[in-house]
């Protein structure tokens, strides 16, 4: 694999170089390729038989040892945090589950070989041995990653391809197109990645292209986020919404503004205020990336005014359309589900979920379940989204628990929530409520605040009859389009 030779070839050219920081703790390059063969070493006769090799571990440095070690095996990891992490790989081939012996989590998968291991961190090398070899051969295996965008629910994806040298250069290039508007990859290159973990695709990502540069990667527990932008050479900051909301309510002089700084947002739409003070306090630059674990980025915006937190500009070499519900090209300037080509030799399903795959990947496109329009111009806008789901400061969240406990406590017909925003507007929730009845404010309020967390600014509307499909299955299409058209009527109370 690229990403090994290339930390190798780091290792040797510059072995004092950090190839990592997490929490304050630094790790050279040379050490970091010594850990990374030790623990190969120590895994290879563990492992028997083929399958995933799950790993519960909390530390970055740990998770990224054990995931390094574990692909160059040939062997697919899986790097977790938690039981319901675990849950995924339930119907799935697992070769082994390993733990810390430092840090147990508390949970186990049954009938699995259960590896306990030292920390790899701490395994025994020579500092003065000669540097270890490329593995060979070079069968390298694939990073199991998590996302819950399109449903709500974890779903295991693997990705296989974005670690060749092929694809990292086109990486360069895509971002090199960008020119001012973007600080270009260089050896230099300081990346933080905060507290992500390696089951992201934005914690694998952009490490491994730091790595691929010859860079280091800084690592925050999410205590102390603001202590990454403390670091003194940082360059690059991938961030979440929900990241830049938490520095942007840190103190005055929690940590320096820096114009040059490089940051990169995904997962999310950023609210106009947070956007503000972040172009205020942490950099004047500020990259929007619209991506997803499955397809990849496919449009990316650098803000510079309010209209930017609304329009991306469409990569020129990904293929995106809006098509209506029966997968129809729509006209420009008209609402509908956003779908991307997916690239050649790109995974295609979820991993034990033929279901999911079917509904979301179909005829070599990917439907993230996005809604937006696109401006014949080259730019597309979102405006919430077509699944049950929706996005919450980067954080997905499933709404069918909250449309059926609304629909109990206001005894009404039917309840479809949706999340969008207006031109000049941050995002809000609306909930549309089908109810043959007069709703009381009391009532109404009193529902909504024991039942809906997560945004500050909720718009109920009241509908004669929610749209519906011949079986009863509500059109969230349609609904979304009132609210980018004329407006329908506030919540009748009294």
């Amino acid at each position: 694999m690229y990403l090994l030779r290339r930390l190798r070839e780091t290792a040797e050219a510059t072995p004092d170089r950090l190839a990592m920081v997490e929490d304050g703790r630094t790790l050279t390059h040379d050490r970091f390729w010594r850990l990374i063969c030790a623990c190969r070493e120590d895994l290879a006769p563990r492992i028997r038989g083929r399958g995933i090799v799950v790993a519960a571990v909390t530390r970055r440095l740990e998770g990224w040892l054990l995931a390094l070690a574990v692909r160059s095996l040939g062997h697919d990891a899986g790097v977790i945090l938690s039981a319901e992490h675990l849950a995924v790989f339930e119907t799935l081939d697992v070769a082994a589950f390993i733990t810390l012996a430092n840090a147990d989590p508390g949970f186990a998968p049954t009938g699995v070989p259960h590896l306990r291991l030292p920390p790899p961190s701490t395994l025994r090398i020579d500092d003065h041995a000669p540097l270890p070899p490329l593995p060979t051969p070079e069968a390298f295996g694939s990073q199991i990653l998590f996302t819950s965008g399109t449903t709500g629910r974890y779903k295991a994806y693997r990705s296989d391809e974005n670690g060749s040298e092929a694809n990292l250069e086109r990486r360069r290039g895509t971002y090199a197109d960008l020119g001012d508007d973007f600080r270009q990859f260089s050896p230099d290159m300081v990346l933080t990645a905060l507290d992500m973990g390696l089951w992201t695709a934005a914690a694998n990502t952009w490490p491994r292209q730091a790595w691929c540069e010859g860079g280091t990667v800084v690592f925050q527990a999410a205590g102390d986020l603001a202590g990454a932008f403390r670091w003194p050479t940082l360059t690059h900051a991938v961030v979440t919404p929900w990241h830049l909301a938490r520095l942007a309510a840190e103190p005055a002089g929690a940590y320096p503004y820096r114009p040059d700084l490089q940051l990169i947002v995904v997962s999310g739409a950023v609210p106009h205020w947070v956007a503000r003070e972040t172009l205020r306090r942490v950099s004047s630059r500020m990259l929007i990336n619209l991506s997803s674990t499955e397809a990849g980025g496919w449009a990316r915006t650098a803000v510079r005014s309010e209209e930017d937190l609304r329009w991306y500009r469409l990569d020129p070499e990904r293929r995106v359309e809006v098509v209506d519900d029966a997968g129809v090209p729509l006209p420009i300037g008209e609402l509908g589900r956003v779908r991307v080509a997916m690239r050649p030799g790109r995974t295609r399903e979820y991993l034990g979920d033929p279901a999911s795959s079917k509904t979301f990947f179909g005829d070599g496109w990917f439907y993230p379940g996005d809604l937006g329009v696109l401006d014949g111009r080259g730019r597309l806008c979102l405006h919430g989204r077509a699944t049950d789901v929706v996005s919450i400061a980067g954080e997905k969240r499933l709404i069918a628990p909250w449309e059926a406990a609304l629909q109990e406590k206001l005894a009404c017909e039917g309840v479809c929530i949706l999340a969008g925003r207006a031109p000049g507007e941050d995002e809000k929730l609306h909930v549309f409520i089908e109810s043959r009845r007069p709703l009381t404010r009391a009532v109404l309020e009193e529902a909504m605040r024991t039942t809906l967390t997560g945004f500050t600014e909720v718009t109920a509307h009241k509908l004669e009859a929610l749209p519906r499909t011949p079986t009863g299955k509500i059109r969230r299409l349609d609904l979304a389009r009132q609210l980018f058209g004329p407006a329908p009527a506030p919540a009748e109370t009294s």
